[in-house]
């Protein structure tokens, strides 16, 4: 053997052993390398198939400040018969995203769940602010309130015990007229049974945010401004209701909102100015704040009686549409609205007066349809202007002339309907 084979064999050897060595190396950790690849991609997995929807995307903010803080709640809760709304699972629910222009309470009405069901899913702080874009979970489990199913209010509203009892009748009180000037008070004061379960359901919620069972307010322009409308019944003597004495329970129960014109009723107001900041009372309301929020806030009532229409002529739908804005308001903030219809003609035909009927039906409010009344008054109760009232300051129901004059029929027949819902409403029963 050669010198040079005998070297290339001595050293050949060893080499052989490391490179085998190398190969097994390499081989143990291709093997090690696909354990952890595959134990890596089973975790993914594992972790794809156990997070929920919706992982990640964070909650909406809901810590803004309502433009109307309910009151505190007190110990005194209504009694629920429809049943609280549960909230249900997020994945037995749809998903909306609201558009500009919508409401919580259309957007319940368009997926036939109640208001409450909608704000309970979404832990809504106030009902009244929503903004564009916002996503809210639909419950999709919750049924809509049958139209006979009625949220009884609680036996003594949240106001001090002593301050809710009705007063007592004068024992020479007559009972109620069936009809006024020969016009069936049916016609007048429209509380069918569905709108009386809609109405008493609104005022049980309003007894959980701490509305004033004792309070109402009033919507409008100078048709219904001090000292023509309601005021007379908060100065001692200063009327007779003669026949209607059957009213005096309303008279004494809501004393200290018949005098007071609030923040909502102003001379020239429209339908959109009173939901328009720019004709709040800056010297009482907030910044950015509507005359109607401003008045919820202030007087906290339990009704609010809307009287618009007069200056809102040649508008139909933007009246349909601001007044419907300013009932979903009222509703969103669990504040009765009242709808009045007007005597006058002022837009050329009795449009307004529609509309104001119609949305009254759609949201099964209560209807004080005066311009029924004044159909039997002489000239329709309108003033040489066509639009304001005749007066009547002496408030003497136990005279004739009292039917014959604009506002006399009116104030007797808004007086009539606050009488209505005490009884069927606030304090049914008694």
């Amino acid at each position: 053997m050669s010198p040079a084979r005998s070297i290339a064999r001595r050293y050949n050897q060893p080499m052989q052993r490391w490179l085998v060595f190398g190969i097994v190396l390499l081989f143990l950790g291709l093997i090690g390398l696909g354990i952890v690849r595959q134990e890596m991609g089973g975790a993914a997995r594992q972790t794809a198939t156990s997070t929920p929807l919706g992982a990640g995307v964070p909650a909406l903010s809901t810590a803004f400040t309502p433009a109307l803080q309910p009151a505190a709640l007190t110990s005194v809760m209504p009694t629920v018969l429809a049943g609280n709304p549960t909230v249900p699972h997020e994945s037995a629910a749809n998903t909306h995203t609201v558009q500009a222009g919508e409401t919580l309470f259309r957007i319940a009405q368009q997926y036939g769940v109640t208001l409450d069901a909608l704000v309970a899913a979404n832990q809504i702080a106030n009902p009244a602010l929503i903004h564009t874009g916002q996503h809210l979970i639909i419950p999709v489990t919750a049924a809509p309130i049958p139209e006979t199913a009625v949220i009884t209010p609680p036996e003594a509203p949240p106001a001090a015990a002593e301050s809710t009892v009705l007063p007592e009748p004068a024992a020479t009180a007559a009972d109620p007229v069936e009809n006024l000037n020969g016009v069936p008070l049916s016609s007048i004061i429209v509380l069918p049974e569905n709108v009386i379960a809609q109405a008493r359901a609104i005022f049980a919620q309003g007894q959980v945010y701490g509305r004033n069972p004792h309070a109402y307010s009033k919507v409008g322009d100078s048709t219904i401004q001090n000292p023509y409308f309601m005021a007379r019944f908060d100065e001692p003597g200063g009327y007779n209701l003669g026949p209607y004495a059957y009213l005096q329970p309303a008279v004494d129960y809501f004393a200290g909102s018949h005098g007071r014109e609030g923040t909502a009723v102003r001379k020239g107001f429209h339908s959109w100015t009173v939901t328009d900041p720019l004709w709040a009372d800056k010297a009482i309301c907030q910044a950015n704040e509507t005359p109607i929020a401003c008045e919820i806030r202030l007087h906290n009532p339990a009704i609010i009686i809307i009287r618009l229409g007069s200056n809102d002529a040649g508008v139909p739908q933007m009246f349909n549409q601001n007044v419907r804005q300013i009932v979903e308001l009222a509703i969103a903030n669990s504040v009765i609205p009242v709808i009045g219809t007007k005597a006058d003609r002022f837009e050329g035909s009795n449009a307004n007066n529609d509309i104001l009927r119609q949305i009254a039906a759609d949201y099964q409010l209560p209807l004080w349809d005066f311009d029924v009344a004044a159909q039997m008054i002489p000239g329709r109760g309108l003033d040489v202007d066509n639009v304001h009232l005749t007066t009547f300051y002496a408030h003497d129901y136990g005279s004739p002339v009292a039917f014959q004059r604009g506002h006399g029929v009116h104030n007797l027949t808004a007086l009539m309907m606050l009488q209505a819902l005490l009884d069927e409403v606030i304090l049914p029963g008694n």
